[in-house]
């Protein structure tokens, strides 16, 4: 065990006394320098038995030093109230603690959860700064990565992720570490039950209230409509934060949990090994719930099986991913696996359908558009179907589609992967609202202006990955009216479940799978995108540590750069020149189809090829190269997909 340099949740003010030595100890120059807040905050790891090891990046210390610099610049930008949440992975309450505290000590007034309550899943945290309206916030998560690696998010007032403030934040963590190795560097804490630490964190019921706006009360009348009926729906937790506030978010809807409706939780006792879910052949695949290590491996085949469930859902452990385990009838296996489906036998009658992240968007943005043109939404407002660059354009298709057959005009608009993007064209909405332009537009990283008319609404904000958020006919105030928000600044898959459970009901009601309803909107609204692949390159184990972990590292990070530059290298050339060149490094046999454009889509290198598109980006969360590819045709995309990974790039 290491020194423990300071008590947490100690009853009296202490302080945290980093001298030269102990700055050398923690590596604090070399880790400053390769600090950085991205697509979702900061995240690496961390030793779930020591909180104080020297020998993770993430630990005690690492920590105190980058609160010091988020704490300093709060003061400097005039913020006064911050919320601090958390999920459940190792030294999540002592991390919350050292916030608090730290905080305090300058004087912040800081919001956590009330007693008893250990958890908050992010969606909350985004929500709960926005509605109480506070200065700011963060929550210690790193989502759906290895519980060996830590994670902490900060937020602005809007619920977002920080973007100006973001390298502000690197830059005095840089600052301060020079200090701490030059002249040493102390960090006072208050006391754990300081006055200026409030528990009274919990927007749960306001939270509710807004979500009755986003999801088709119709639709919500499906699901309590079923009660009694039989139907029964699984939620996987993962060991997570979601189970507490996705029981009161159920019973301020009416939609009973357990014995008193069609709703029961699996792995809902907290864990910070997460039920071991995601380790497969001694392998930590982490618990993406998008990943076949997970939604193959946490009990939904049996539950399904034996009938238990019609349907199993799975939440992350901070609630922004989701993702869903169906069945079908046996008949339709062959159709639902040549649309570009998982299929899975079950037994005679029955086969296991697995969708994936862009599927379920997808559907439920057809679901979304239904249901708003019965209830007469559509044309009163301007409707965006919003999505990263690499997720499928399948969902963009539906809303295209409908409006080219006569419906009303709805938009689509791509940007950067990472949610701040989609809070950052919400903010921009927002402020062009409040002043009164027509029509409200915004601009992508290409250069393109999308024009939305006078009442911008987002309809959807999908990213492949697993995480999205829908948006309200009309602004949502906070607590006291000096705020509006079109849509939530962060992943919600409270809301995706929720939208998904009301599905699976009306499907229950009218006898039909998920599968089968996939097939007939990919029937009614001719969609051509409808084979997507993504292949993850892992650059290093970042289970390692120390030296063996430094020299991974760097031999992971040249391969990264040279493929990233490389693939930089070929945006806006002449689209014959970039054919040539990609012929001379692919594999032997390999075919390309003709180049259209190449551009830079603010997170990776796009590829505009005939009826298919690839994408080059590294990971701004995990130690892995990503590689994306959607086009007409399964073999083809595949093939070209995996050819790519094995491109000849020389490293410096």
């Amino acid at each position: 065990m290491s020194d423990r340099l300071f008590t947490p949740f100690a009853s009296e003010p202490e302080t945290l006394a980093i001298t030269p030595a102990v700055a050398e100890r923690y590596g604090l120059k070399a880790w400053a320098a390769n600090f950085a807040l991205g697509t979702a905050g900061y995240r690496d790891l961390l030793d779930p038995d020591d909180v104080f090891s020297p020998e993770v990046p993430f630990n005690a210390v690492t920590v105190a030093v980058m609160l010091e610099a988020r704490a300093q610049l709060a003061l400097e930008f005039g913020l006064g109230r911050l919320h601090v949440g958390g999920e459940v992975r190792p030294h999540t309450q002592e991390f919350i603690d050292l916030a608090a505290r730290l905080y305090a000590a300058h004087g912040l007034e800081v919001h956590l959860r009330p007693e008893g309550e250990r958890t908050t899943p992010i969606w909350l945290s985004s929500f709960g700064v926005f509605f109480e309206e506070l200065d700011g916030g963060e929550n210690f998560t790193a989502s759906h990565s290895q519980s060996y690696k830590g994670g902490w998010k900060p937020m602005d007032a809007g619920g977002g992720q920080l973007l100006e403030m973001a390298p502000l934040i690197a830059e005095r963590v840089r600052v301060l570490a020079g200090r701490a190795v030059n002249d040493g560097l102390s960090i006072d804490l208050a006391a754990t039950d300081d006055a200026g630490i409030l528990r009274d964190f919990e927007p749960t019921a306001a939270y509710t209230e807004v979500l009755r706006q986003v999801v088709p009360p119709e639709l919500l009348d499906e699901v309590r409509g079923l009660d009694g009926s039989g139907f029964r729906a699984a939620f996987c937790t993962e060991g997570g934060s979601m189970a507490p506030s996705a029981r009161r978010v159920f019973a301020d809807l009416g939609i009973g949990v357990d014995d008193r409706g069609p709703v029961f939780f699996t792995h809902e006792e907290e864990s910070d090994t997460y039920h071991g879910i995601g380790i497969v052949d001694g392998v930590n695949h982490g618990v993406d719930p998008s990943k076949w290590q997970v939604y193959k491996n946490v009990g939904a085949q049996e539950i399904l099986d034996t009938g238990k469930a019609d349907i199993f859902f799975i939440w992350d452990p901070d609630g922004d991913r989701f993702n869903m385990v169906t069945t079908a009838p046996a008949d339709l296996a062959e159709a639902a696996a040549a649309a570009g489906l998982e299929v899975d036998p079950l037994d005679d009658v029955r086969c296991l359908v697995y969708f994936k992240p862009n599927q379920i968007y997808f559907l439920l943005t057809a679901a979304k558009i239904a249901a708003l043109a019965a209830a007469g939404e559509l044309d009163r407002y301007q409707w965006i179907v919003a999505s990263t660059w690499p997720t499928s354009r399948s969902i963009g298709e539906v809303a295209t589609a409908f409006s080219a057959r006569g419906g009303a005009r709805l938009s689509t608009f791509q940007v950067p992967v990472g949610f701040k993007h989609f809070a950052a064209l919400v903010t921009d909405l927002q402020d062009q609202i409040s002043a009164g332009e027509d029509p409200c537009a915004a601009e992508d990283v290409t250069g393109t202006r999308a024009e939305f008319g006078p009442k911008p609404r987002l309809l959807i904000m999908a990213e492949e990955s697993g995480g999205a958020a829908m948006g309200s006919a009309e602004p949502v105030a906070s607590r006291h009216g000096n705020r509006t928000s079109l849509a939530p600044k962060e992943k919600d898959a409270m809301q995706i479940g929720v939208l998904s459970l009301c599905l699976a009901a009306r499907l229950h009601r009218e006898e039909r799978s998920f599968a089968r309803f996939y097939l007939d909107l990919l029937d009614e609204y001719q969609v051509q995108w409808r084979f997507y692949e993504r292949i993850d390159l892992t650059l290093f184990d970042e289970s390692l540590k120390g030296e063996a972990r430094e020299l991974a590292r760097t031999v992971g990070n040249d391969r990264k750069d040279a493929t990233v530059a490389y693939f930089a290298s070929l945006e806006d050339r002449d689209p014959a020149a970039i054919a040539a060149d990609l012929a001379a490094r692919l594999p032997e046999g390999a075919e390309l189809p003709d180049v259209v454009r190449c551009f830079h889509a603010g997170d990776g290198t796009l590829l505009e090829l005939d009826k298919q598109w690839f994408e080059l980006r590294a990971s701004g969360t995990d130690a892995v190269l990503r590689y994306y590819m959607e086009g007409e045709d399964p073999a083809r995309v595949s093939a070209l997909n995996q050819a790519l990974t094995r491109l000849r790039i020389e490293l410096d």
